[in-house]
C-alpha cells in the first residue's frame, strides 16, 4: 500500500516533529469531555494514519543510517 502523504499549510511534507505535534492536538481533542463521537472516530483514524506515516519515515531513515569508520569506510549502524 502506498504511504499517505501529510502536508503542512505550505503544502510541504510534514516533518516527524510536525506530525507528532498534530497527533498531540488530535489526542487533546479526543480527550475533551464534549467531543462528539463521530469527530472522535475521525480524529482516531487520522491519528493512526499519521502514526503509520511517522513509523515509515523513521524506518526509511534507519535504513540510511551508516557509521563512518576511522579509515573512511562505512558500515550499517547497529
Amino acid at each position: 500500500m502506498a504511504q499517505k502523504k501529510f502536508v503542512n499549510e505550505k503544502g510541504e511534507e510534514l516533518s516527524i516533529e510536525e506530525a507528532f505535534g498534530q497527533i498531540r492536538e488530535l489526542l487533546e481533542e479526543m480527550e475533551a469531555e464534549d467531543a462528539p463521537l463521530e469527530e472522535t472516530f475521525e480524529n482516531y483514524e487520522k491519528g493512526i494514519g499519521m502514526l503509520r506515516y511517522c513509523s515509515e519515515k523513521i524506518d526509511r531513515v534507519e535504513k540510511k543510517v551508516q557509521k563512518l569508520n576511522a579509515d573512511g569506510t562505512t558500515e550499517d549502524f547497529a
